[in-house]
């Protein structure tokens, strides 16, 4: 080998390694900023960081924490998933722990106050929820369930709690509460279900669309602090990106589900005489908040609909102008399963379809042939996939879709439930409703119950009743809500019988692919033409009146209390 390239591999070997030296000794990098979580990623099952955390030098602290014993268990959950730096002991560690505070903000845990759903009470004060709390009641109510992970949390925002709340597994406060007496309960957000009644505190609702957290009695402010009190401490860069809760408003969808419409006779009258937006004028605001508005409409539109009078005939058209009355109240889908669909013929139907179809309203139950008369909506809204599924199960008379005319959809039964099974394996909550037989009284008859038990079986998670005059009662079955019969919501019925003059407006309530509940809106008729909201006396004796109709307190054989087994 010759010299001179001996000395070119010795410099180049020299060379190499002081490049070497000079490398930078690894620090942590700040995590990439995430999106907000929310308590889907909760649920899931924690799981450490993998690696362990990187070596550093006493200039380059790093921020680390310690889970809080008292954190509830889906929100120390939460934060595991999120793979924040995790103390390992070394000096130089800023260690920090998640509080009850709002001190440092990464968050907040909502809470709900709940009762058995056959509750009349909508709405209590934080005044009267805080005495409660201290051991202080004042009314009926006194006594407050709540598991023994959710005291700490709670504690921060209401102070000790007094003699009136009882500590109990979370596993039980559904069934403690409906089987004694007097006896609420607190739980977090995401343990809603619909057997709980949520109450509202001062107006504020976390089951509604307008509700502002920042003014709810319940809403607990999770914060960054140190484990040595008393130094100052900011949001390190890991930490700043984060909002940790269990609420995200913008995945609520609430449906609402209505009773009869029939703009005709009388009701229609009075839309010529007084203006077509009058019927729903002192109720539009609460139906215009639904992400979904449903609407069985039963009578069709016609190109020329022979002006109306306030006579007992039983055919029946509407004019083009009541769509109006329709767009209004915030129309989002249409039911057509009703009687009246096919009153005018099929040019009527059809261009019925096309009006829909124009506004962008999605039909069931009813349609240009049984296929389409039969199909059902499947809907996605703020990510809840729901769909609705309907049909007509009296006289074939009254549903006459075939494959070669328009009408409304008689029940197969078999057909209702194999397409709801397959629904809900594609991941959609089915809401199945029904034009069925009419009689007026708070029970319904054996055959729409036996109706409401098939869909049901087969997954349904609400079933509704599209029909009835005056309202049914309604109850739990399994895992699906029933309300036999809403009454009436655009029709001229009020005075024909006892309870015509009512009627409800169900708005229903999904979270993340899951179904929470319901609020029950009572409506009042002040004449055949216009209803409105119930006062807080009349809502009390209707709700009353419909608690002690259905089954919903079940008694054992000493008549007490006992939770229901639904079926």
């Amino acid at each position: 080998m010759r010299k001179d390239s001996v000395y070119l591999s010795f410099f180049t070997l020299i060379f190499t390694l002081f490049l070497a030296a000079c490398q930078t000794v690894p620090t942590l990098s700040p995590p990439t900023k995430p999106s907000p979580t929310t308590i889907q990623a909760a649920t899931a099952t924690a799981e450490l960081p993998q690696e362990s955390t990187p070596t550093v030098t006493d200039e380059s602290p790093v921020f680390v924490y310690q889970l809080n014993p008292d954190l509830p268990i889906s929100l120390g959950q939460l934060v595991e998933q999120q793979n924040l730096p995790i103390t390992q002991g070394n000096s130089n560690e800023i260690v920090y722990t998640f509080d009850f505070n709002d001190n440092n903000p990464v968050g907040n845990w909502v809470y709900a106050l709940v009762a058995p759903f056959p509750t009349v009470t909508d709405e209590v004060s934080h005044d009267w929820l805080l005495k409660l709390w201290q051991g202080q009641p004042e009314g009926e109510i006194t006594n407050l369930l709540v598991s023994e992970e959710d005291l700490p949390a709670l504690t921060s925002i209401l102070g000790a709690s007094g003699l009136s709340v009882l500590s109990t597994p979370k596993d039980k406060l559904l069934e403690s509460a409906w089987i004694s007496q007097n006896t609420w309960a607190i739980i977090p957000f995401e343990e809603i279900e619909p057997r709980w009644k949520v109450l509202s505190i001062d107006g504020q609702s976390p089951i509604h669309k307008g509700f502002q957290v920042d003014q709810y009695a319940l809403n607990v402010p999770v914060s960054a602090s140190l484990l040595e009190p008393g130094e100052t401490f900011s949001l390190p860069p890991e930490l700043a990106a984060f909002q940790f809760s269990n609420l995200d408003p913008s995945k609520i969808t609430t449906v609402m589900l209505t009773g009869v419409t029939a703009m005709v006779r009388a009701t229609a009258v009075g839309m010529d005489e007084r203006g077509v937006l009058v019927p729903g004028e002192l109720i539009a605001s609460v139906m215009q908040e639904a992400d979904i508005l449903h609407i069985s409409n039963e009578v069709p539109f016609a190109r020329y609909c022979p002006p109306h009078t306030a006579g007992n005939y039983l055919v029946f058209c509407s004019p083009e102008n009541y769509m109006e009355l329709l767009r209004y109240v915030g129309t989002d889908i249409v039911e057509l399963t009703g009687d009246h669909f096919q009153d005018y013929g099929e040019e009527s139907m059809l261009y019925t379809l096309e009006l829909y179809k124009n506004e962008g309203w999605p039909v069931y139950g009813g349609g240009k042939d049984i296929f389409d008369a039969s199909a059902p909506v499947k809907m996605e809204v703020n990510g809840n996939k729901i769909a609705f599924i309907g049909c007509n199960a009296k006289s074939p008379n009254f549903a006459q879709a075939s494959e070669t005319a328009s009408g409304a959809y008689h029940c197969d039964m078999d057909y209702m439930a194999q397409t709801v099974r397959e629904l809900r394996d594609e991941g959609y909550l089915v809401i199945a409703t029904f034009q069925h037989e009419e009689v007026y009284t708070w029970s319904p008859i054996y055959a729409i119950e036996r109706d409401f038990r098939i869909v049901a079986d087969a997954g349904a998670i609400i079933v509704s009743g599209s029909q009835s005059h005056v309202p049914h009662y309604a109850e739990f079955y399994g895992d699906s809500f029933f309300h036999y019969g809403l009454g009436n919501l655009f029709f001229d019925q009020y005075g024909l019988a006892e309870n015509t003059d009512k009627g409800f407006l169900d708005r229903h309530v999904f979270y993340e692919g899951k179904y929470l509940g319901l609020e029950m809106i009572p409506i009042q008729f002040i004449d055949k033409v216009q209803p409105r909201l119930m006062t807080a006396e009349e809502k009390a004796e209707t709700m009353t009146i419909m608690f002690d109709t259905y089954r919903m307190w079940w008694k054992d054989e000493n008549n007490q209390p006992v939770m229901p087994n639904w079926k």
